[in-house]
């Protein structure tokens, strides 16, 4: 989706507002995640998210959330209720989906240290406690992102 080009593009040269307002711009009409139309809405803005400031190239799963957690904050706070919750299964989609490029050593990697990875978010306030509880309450969380049941219960 030509969103997540723009949105990785401007990323590095905006304030963590300007950065939320650009989410909300670009919008999530004819959203597409992963070769298929996404309908729900929190969930195509956090697949945008994800896709524009995860890279796993940069480092650990956890280090690339602390690097950007600023960016991550305010997109979250921006996206209204449901925000947190779809931004953690939109992380669950980059590690497990087939369509992404994350594969091998670097997925078992990423995947064993989820729990680091959402001790992050929690810490730094880019999710609440109640959002990651509602994520991990629901092991269809991840549906929207091609994650099979067998991952979403690891």
């Amino acid at each position: 989706d030509w969103r997540i080009a723009k949105l990785y593009g401007v990323a590095d040269k905006s304030s963590p507002e300007e950065f939320a307002a650009l989410v909300d711009e670009v919008g999530t009409r004819d959203a597409v995640c992963f070769g298929s139309v996404m309908m729900d809405r929190p969930s195509a803005r956090a697949h945008f998210v994800v896709l524009a400031l995860i890279d796993l190239d940069d480092g650990s799963l956890a280090e690339c959330l602390t690097a950007r957690r600023a960016l991550l904050k305010a997109a979250v706070a921006a996206g209204g209720a449901g925000a947190g919750s779809a931004l953690l299964a939109a992380l669950e989609g980059l590690l497990c989906s087939p369509a992404t490029a994350v594969e091998g050593e670097a997925r078992e990697s990423a995947m064993t240290s989820f729990d680091e990875a959402l001790k992050v978010l929690w810490e730094y306030e880019v999710v609440s406690e109640d959002e990651v509880r509602l994520w991990q309450a629901d092991e269809r969380a991840g549906r929207n992102y091609q994650v099979s049941g067998a991952d979403a219960i690891r």
